[in-house]
């Protein structure tokens, strides 16, 4: 679920939140240090003791969140003012679980530091629940699992006139891509699945990708397309129906647009019958099996998706596994919520919208009132980008300040 409104009110009273010590914290504020009660569920060996000195996290996951952000929808007809990612265009969706997510673009309306009245914002969706990595302000590798994400599990998401939000989750976004940020939450996911390819690809001397294949078709895969494209290599993007408006758009990025109901896919991966890099955005797991088989020497398979199926499934488990041990092949999934990844992922927005201009506004492809957004839930393979518009009377100014 992607959410944008146009302005925010930042509260300055949040600057000292996090640093209140126990004297200064509101009666019964007290909660048992995570080391007291999470040490023996801890992995890898963490001890109690480095558990407690991150208790501050821990009771920032237990509380509600701090207003910080008060997000107020515009009155212009013509403005957008709220967008939902309701469904990803892919042809495997039917076999998706359906899980919208929470995230939001807005503007500060009333700031404080860095974010001053009219920045555009982007927020994030997870929250820590205080195991050592959260503390570290790495809530995308949790340990514990006991994270909250708004719009998804524990917290209210970002559909609403208004909402609240602590700053440390909120990004901000150069003006000259506000129009498309809607688009960071998304690209965030290839982001982190990228990073962690190339932190894991430091294990030789040498390694120089050169074709990737990235298989699903909606935001989430051609937003992994844009991604590789950046950094150079020869991307083909696949999906099981032929759309020929879908060839065309992805022609103008360089990449190559393929569909297993025309081409199988163990052809698609090119003359020598592997590539270096795939990423899977399809929901469907015979896919991500199949790719499995089809990664070269060295290779990195990145899975983005959660697959809704649970019926059996045949694969070829002795290929697939002599191909991982002998090529030194890579699987590896990709959660995102690492403010790492939000900026580099709008570096490359930025990147994409330079060197592809208008191209990343026409992923966005289906615009509903709120009043008609049942019928946005329909499934239509023709749509990439979903939208739901929200407007409220007598909102805040939705241009950018002067």
């Amino acid at each position: 679920m992607d959410v944008v409104a146009h302005d925010a009110i930042l509260r300055p009273d949040l600057a000292a939140e996090r640093d209140l010590t126990a004297s200064e914290r509101a009666p019964g504020a007290e909660r048992t240090a995570p080391g007291a009660e999470e040490a023996e569920e801890l992995p890898h060996g963490v001890d109690a003791q480095r558990a407690r000195l991150h208790g501050i996290a821990a009771e920032m996951a237990a509380e509600e969140p701090v207003v910080g952000i008060d997000v107020a929808l515009g009155d212009d007809p013509s403005a957008d003012a709220v967008l939902r990612d309701l469904e990803d265009a892919v042809d495997h969706q039917e076999r998706r679980q359906r899980q919208p997510r929470g995230e939001s673009f807005g503007r500060v309306a009333r700031g404080v530091g860095a974010l001053t009245k009219g920045t555009p914002v982007v927020a994030s969706v997870r929250r820590p629940d205080g195991c050592p990595n959260c503390a570290r302000d790495e809530q995308d590798m949790c340990l514990w699992g006991r994270y909250t994400e708004r719009g998804i599990g524990g917290l209210h998401g970002y559909c609403a006139e208004r909402y609240a939000e602590r700053p440390e989750y909120l990004f901000a976004v150069p003006e000259k891509i506000a129009a498309v940020a809607v688009l960071l939450e998304p690209l965030t996911i290839s982001e982190k699945g990228w990073r962690h390819t190339i932190a894991a690809q430091r294990r030789m001397t040498f390694w120089e990708p050169k074709r990737a294949l990235v298989t699903g078709a909606g935001p989430v895969g051609i937003l992994a397309a844009v991604l590789l494209r950046l950094r150079g290599l020869d991307v083909t993007v696949v999906e099981r129906t032929e759309k020929p408006e879908r060839r065309a758009l992805l022609g103008t990025i360089g990449a190559t647009y393929a569909a297993t109901s025309v081409t199988p896919l163990v052809e698609l991966a090119g003359p020598r019958g592997h590539v270096d890099v795939a990423l899977e955005a399809t929901g469907s797991a015979q896919v991500a099996f199949a790719l499995m088989d089809l990664l070269g020497p060295n290779g990195v398979l990145v899975l983005t998706s959660v697959t809704g199926g649970m019926g059996p499934l045949e694969v070829p488990a002795d290929d697939i596994n002599k191909r991982l041990v002998l090529w030194n092949a890579l699987v590896l999934g990709t959660v995102n919520a690492n403010a790492v990844d939000f900026r580099q992922g709008i570096a490359d927005l930025v990147a994409a919208e330079e060197r592809w201009p208008g191209f990343l506004g026409s992923l966005i492809t289906r615009r509903v009132p709120l009043a008609r957004a049942a019928e946005a839930l329909t499934h239509d393979p023709t749509q990439i980008k979903t939208v739901v518009e929200v407007r409220v009377d007598g909102g805040f100014s939705l241009e950018p300040p002067t």
